[in-house]
């Protein structure tokens, strides 16, 4: 049976290079289980690539790619293939999914297993209903078998399936205006995240938080740099540090074992679930940048996201990896249910006032799934109406709050670039980075597309 796997081309402005981890697990499950005929085509990369004929088609999508993966799922289905969609749009929303021309079948949640179960029930042409986690239509009926359970031991999954995906060298990092080493690939140690901040979405992998084994991720880890001979990591959980004594026996091993090169936390870190011994450890294993978020440089607004964390707790953090000469990034959302234009004044302030290297504001983006879309859904305050338009990146006013309109918010995201950013003590810092300039045209680009455009 030949399968093909596919990463949709996105449209917005700013994109990484990043290999499609989902896709990668997704393959390797399948192929460790017997289905060997296996093929990935990255779109995302290879934007005018041609898709090979198979019998059944698999495409992943998150809700800026939707409209993306639908257009392809409408041109490759015919009477002879079955096309099937994955991802946290479909997730959240099986029933527009199978609703569009093309689509066969949508996996609800983690993908491994529900795929699996599926290209077996298709070779065997038996019954589907037995599939957990699996939307499909039957007789102009949609149907959702029951929810499957998250899988609790991740260590039982193989390493995502990367030979499927080429010269790694054509991946970038996940913060693409920042990285600039070759191959670097990205990988997960955990997944799940406990806490419930309003605008994330968890349908995918869940609240309940499952770490990989120390032992399992160093094994990973100690592949790709003396198979893959990868120059850089980018570890994108949730969640790395949830587990303390966990994070620095990995942090531990990797030293042990001499496997240490330059890695980041993309996606950020618990600054309450670090000490002073995991920043050595990790310092010493080779992390070099790490994303905290932050959100609101206001306790009110920061108490009322969910997030369960105190600013307090955050300046601590920071002061840490200051300390060990790590570089950070702080994450903040302008449009918080809460905010008003002197909390958002009061959030640029506090951002200038942490100093770190870097700073990324975004909107706060209503993504399907999440409490904040389910919020404006009610209110009927949603401005946009194109899937397309979702990103976080490319600043839009997304609905208005009875206090605070979108286009307020998104003058606000601008205001605090600009005010960062153009500050002497900043240039001064990047001026002393020795791989600043490595990044500088790309880094400028960026700051004016975030900062300016559209002003």
């Amino acid at each position: 049976m030949k399968i093909v796997l596919i990463n949709p081309k996105p449209k917005i402005w700013i994109k990484s290079f990043t290999l499609p981890l989902g896709l990668a697990y997704v393959a390797a499950y399948a192929m460790e289980k017997g289905f060997k005929d296996i093929q990935v085509v990255d779109l995302n990369l290879h934007s005018e690539a041609t898709l090979p004929l198979a019998q059944v088609y698999g495409i992943t999508a998150t809700t800026p790619l939707i409209n993306a993966a639908y257009a392809l799922a409408k041109k490759i289905k015919t009477p002879e293939n079955f096309v099937v969609l994955g991802g946290p749009h479909a997730t959240c929303l099986p029933e527009e999914a199978l609703l569009k021309e093309g689509v066969d079948f949508v996996i609800r949640g983690e993908g491994e297993i529900t795929f699996y179960q599926l290209l077996e029930a298709i070779k065997a042409k038996s019954d589907f209903s037995q599939i957990q986690g699996l939307s499909f239509k039957k007789d102009g009926r949609i149907i959702h078998n029951p929810e499957r359970d998250f899988i609790k031991n991740i260590d039982t999954l193989p390493f995502p399936a990367r030979q499927l995906f080429g010269d790694l060298r054509a991946y970038s990092h996940p913060q693409p205006l920042l990285g600039w080493r070759k191959p670097v690939v990205n990988m997960l140690t955990s997944r799940g995240c406990p806490y419930n901040c309003y605008f994330c979405y968890k349908g995918t992998f869940g609240r309940a938080w499952r770490g990989r084994s120390a032992q399992s991720v160093v094994e990973e880890w100690e592949m790709l740099v003396k198979d893959y001979k990868v120059k850089e990591l980018a570890i994108q959980d949730d969640m790395f540090n949830l587990d303390l004594d966990r994070a620095k026996k990995i942090m531990t091993l990797v030293i042990e074992k001499k496997l240490q090169i330059p890695f980041t936390f993309p996606n950020g870190i618990r600054a309450d679930f670090i000490d002073e011994e995991l920043v050595g450890l990790m310092k010493s294993a080779g992390l070099y940048r790490t994303a905290l978020g932050v959100e609101s440089g206001v306790q009110e607004v920061l108490d009322d996201i969910g997030k369960n964390e105190n600013l307090s707790e955050i300046e601590a953090g920071l002061t840490l990896l200051k300390k060990y000469g790590i570089q950070t990034i702080l994450f903040f959302v302008m449009g918080n249910p809460k905010d008003t234009e002197t909390t958002m004044q009061k959030t640029i302030e506090y951002s200038i006032k942490l100093d770190p290297h870097f700073s990324q504001y975004a909107s706060s983006t209503p993504f399907p799934g999440t409490r904040l879309y389910d919020m404006v859904k009610a209110s009927g305050t949603l401005r946009v109406k194109d899937w397309d338009e979702f990103s976080q990146f490319d600043q839009k006013g997304y609905f208005d709050y009875p206090h605070l309109k979108g286009s307020t918010i998104v003058k606000y995201v601008k205001k605090a670039y600009r005010k960062f950013y153009f500050r002497p003590r900043f240039i001064f810092k990047m001026l002393t980075l020795p791989d600043f300039y490595m990044k500088l045209p790309a880094f400028i680009e960026g700051l004016w597309h975030f900062g300016f455009k559209g002003k």
